[in-house]
């Protein structure tokens, strides 16, 4: 039902071109307006470039990386960066020894460079990388080197927050939480987003319980909610001014945390369940189990439940040995929230590609990169070694239209014999 194979230079890229690849090609009805002004003002330099057709060139730039050199370039162009509304640029790979990978142009990865300050980073919330040694945490935006300061992780007290979630039956266990929090321990950080400026959200484990914490940055402790006591969270995202949170059981929580009007503290106004956990779909094999997986994205004021389900041949007499990976299937839905239910959808879009880990996914628009679209690009994220054991790389990319599997070339990146995970790291534009 499925195939893997190595992916080569044309299987990503539309129109022959490889993935990642930048398309320069414009109509000429649409250059002729700024050739004609070109020939008109005749300017002195190449600083003098219109700003109208500076936007024109920043738009068809796939690279954070490129769009910064563009801007180096001098003052001028620096503010028509600046002053563009430009489409996301393509991810980078980032890896905890401070190297970053630009998705494969042409003959494979050849856009590479090292970033010193991002090394040890222990993953990645989006556009940000979260540092976290010997309990001191921060966000750094590898780029501008700006910097968050969040609470030292064995500093923390519960949030206000209701008693109990509106359209479900569970309350918050009072007795287990204030046991927990009252322990000697520290969380452990599972996946930290930044909601604004002014909050921070993370899914923390602190055993036996896996719950939800927030702060502001700058702030000296964590505040935790008794949310932990009732549901195992996996993954989260925010989006416009809503917190929204996927537990193992695929349910949508929406909650409304903000500043109080009082205080100036963190409070939590309202928690909903939105939608009910969305019935298993996949294929199911004989001799063969599977690992699941659940990833939360936004896309075009959707939100969407993206599930990864990856199939291993079962062996009761190989306990502890290498499960031989036999294939892997997605399945995507869609929240719809009047019938309170999640809606499988069969494509992601042809002009989009879905880029998904652990610590971040975005949906980004591809066509003008001529990089495929209805696909899912995924990361080698430690859940699974067996999947990738004797695979070419640590990146790999899943066709919606016919169920195919492809792995990106990408250099491998080894740290002390030991393999280095990547995630995806998502520019500001």
């Amino acid at each position: 039902p499925f195939r893997l194979r190595a992916m080569g230079t044309g299987d990503a890229g539309g129109d022959g071109a490889g993935p990642g690849q930048a398309a320069f090609e414009e109509p000429t009805q649409t250059l002729m307006p700024f050739a004609k002004k070109l020939q008109t003002h005749r300017p002195q330099s190449w600083s003098a470039l219109p700003s109208d057709l500076a936007g024109l060139v920043l738009r068809r730039l796939p690279s954070h990386a490129d769009r910064v050199r563009f801007a180096a370039v001098c003052h001028h162009w620096c503010f028509s960066r600046q002053e563009h509304c430009l489409p996301p640029p393509l991810p980078w790979l980032a890896f905890p020894d401070g190297t970053l990978f630009g998705l494969p142009h042409g003959e494979g990865a050849k856009e590479s460079f090292k970033l010193p300050s991002s090394a040890n980073y222990c993953m990645s919330g989006g556009d940000w990388l979260v540092f976290s040694h010997n309990g001191t945490c921060f966000l750094m935006d590898p780029f501008s080197e700006v910097t968050l300061t969040l609470p030292n992780i064995s500093s923390f007290c519960r949030v206000d927050e209701p008693a109990g979630i509106i359209n479900d039956r569970h309350v918050m266990d009072e007795y287990m939480v204030g046991l927990v929090l009252h322990r000697d321990t520290a969380i452990f950080l599972r996946k930290v987003i930044r909601c604004s400026e002014f909050l921070v959200s993370a899914i923390v484990d602190i055993p036996p319980l896996r719950t939800v914490a927030y702060c502001q940055p700058g702030s000296t402790s964590w505040l935790v909610s008794g949310l932990g006591s009732i549901a195992s969270f996996i993954d989260m995202m925010f989006y416009e001014g809503m917190l929204y949170i996927i537990d193992r059981s695929n349910n949508l929580l929406g909650i409304n945390v903000g500043e109080d009007n009082d205080n100036g503290k963190l409070r939590v106004s309202r928690i909903e369940r939105l939608l009910d956990g969305a019935p298993c779909g996949f294929k199911y094999f004989r001799g063969c189990l599977s690992y699941f997986d659940s990833y939360l994205v936004e896309s075009h004021g959707a939100l969407l439940l993206v599930r990864r389900e990856i199939f291993y041949i079962r062996d009761n007499d190989m306990i502890g040995a290498t499960k031989p990976a036999v294939g892997i299937e997605f399945e995507v839905s869609q929240s719809d929230f009047q019938s309170r239910s999640w809606v499988k959808v069969s494509s992601v879009g042809d002009d989009q590609a879905l880029f998904i880990s652990k610590g971040s996914s975005r949906f980004v628009d591809v066509s003008r990169y001529k990089l495929n679209g209805n696909c899912i690009y995924f990361l080698d994220d430690g859940s699974c070694d067996w999947f990738w054991k004797d695979a070419p790389s640590s990146c790999a990319v899943y066709d919606m239209r016919d169920g195919n599997c492809f792995f990106i070339p990408l250099p491998t990146v080894r740290s002390k014999d030991v393999k280095m995970l990547a995630a995806w790291l998502f520019p500001q534009s």
